[in-house]
């Protein structure tokens, strides 16, 4: 499809983007010291709203800062808003599923090459055990915290010497099979290896095996960088180019580029997908997460014509047009991913009737049983429709 003049003057601003990884900071770096939680996609409307996966999630969050004795009187705190709540990306930060983002955590730190001020934030990859995106109320994960943003923070924060140019990386993930969402196991070992060149020194035996086992570690990476390259397009007028796209499993947002800062949602689609034998009988929460950005950006649910392994694992829950809807709905084809097609456009999806495909983990809803199995999700074409019209576009 042709662009608008707005769509491609603004497609031009996220082409001359070009992500890295140049360090790390402390959230408080980027929100400032007071008792403040984030959590993925759109803000709630109401604390009463928030799903116990996330609560759970945001009250270990609080007991980890030190702001309350428990996870109950945490929970009572958040509910009485003497600890506060808000969306990641309305603070420049993602975060997966049903994760949180408090002051004291450390953040990789993601700049535009071409332009070092323009900067997004993602937390640490927290592993593939104890996980705070699990949403469940382990009570290892608060020596984990520690571990991950004392120790592991600090050699990461000594070993990055220098930026590592993440848009080659992608490029040989993807060449490899990667979808650098589903399936990431090819680019943490690539970010591995960056780091393990970086020094003639050994890379301390405890942190080299979280880092060999921490399959999804370049995950909160591509989120960054994404929601980076994305946001270059904010401002301009008359652009249907979505800029933001998360969920937080009650609600599934997005935002253009012609409307900065403004999010249109809708109910949180259901993830089409198996349930591991082993949790059949529970339910999952819909759409949640920030990693939605790898997906509208173009990877994940828009490369499953060369990620094989990740379209086998879907199966029957895609859609019977899943390899056309890069066609469908993306801008336009970008350098920066080997001229695979690229950017979600509004416009676009209201046109085709399709938008694209994100692939999620399904988080169960009681906040129990954590990840429960993993599909894909589908944006109705209506929130687009009304994304566009609140555009005035």
């Amino acid at each position: 499809m042709s662009l608008s003049a707005s769509d491609q003057y603004a497609f031009e601003l996220i082409k001359q983007c070009k992500p890295q990884w140049s360090g790390l900071c402390k959230v408080s770096d980027v929100i400032g010291e007071r008792q403040l939680l984030l959590h993925a996609g759109p803000p709630f409307s109401s604390t009463d709203l928030i799903p116990t996966p996330i609560m759970n999630s945001l009250v270990i969050g609080a007991v980890w800062e030190g702001w309350a004795m428990d996870y109950a009187q945490a929970r009572q705190m958040i509910l009485a808003k003497e600890i506060s709540v808000a969306s990641a990306q309305d603070h420049d930060i993602v975060v997966p599923l049903a994760g949180v983002v408090s002051p004291s955590m450390t953040l990789m730190i993601i700049q535009n090459a071409n332009q070092p001020a323009k900067r997004k934030y993602s937390v640490l990859n927290e592993g593939m055990v104890h996980c705070t995106r699990l949403g469940k109320l382990d009570e290892t994960l608060l020596g984990h915290l520690s571990w991950l943003n004392g120790e592991l923070a600090c050699w990461l924060t000594t070993r990055l010497v220098q930026p590592i140019d993440l848009l080659p990386v992608i490029n040989a993930a993807l060449a490899d099979g990667d979808d650098c969402h589903g399936r990431t196991i090819v680019s943490s070992a690539l970010l591995h290896q960056r780091l393990a060149d970086m020094s003639k020194e050994s890379i301390p035996t405890e942190i080299n095996d979280f880092l060999q086992q921490s399959l999804a570690f370049a995950l909160n990476v591509w989120m960054a960088a994404c929601c980076l390259m994305m946001s270059a397009a904010e401002g301009v007028v008359g652009s249907s180019l979505v800029t933001k796209a998360a969920g937080n499993g009650i609600e599934f947002g997005i935002q253009l580029a012609a409307a900065p800062g403004k999010w249109v949602t809708t109910a949180a689609p259901a993830i089409n997908g198996a349930i591991d034998p082993s949790h059949q009988g529970r339910t999952a929460l819909g759409a949640l997460g920030d990693s939605a950005v790898v997906d509208f950006m173009g990877l994940g649910g828009q490369v499953l014509n060369t990620a094989h392994a990740s379209r086998e694992a879907l199966g029957n829950y895609l859609p019977g047009n899943a390899l056309q809807r890069p066609i469908m709905a993306l801008a336009a084809a970008l350098p920066g991913f080997e001229q695979r097609l690229a950017v979600t456009c509004a416009r676009n999806v209201v046109a085709s009737g399709a938008g694209p495909l994100t692939l999620l983990g399904m988080i169960e809803d009681k906040g129990e049983a954590g990840r429960i199995g993993g599909g894909v999700a589908d944006a109705p074409v209506s929130l687009f429709e009304r994304a566009l019209q609140e555009a005035g576009l």
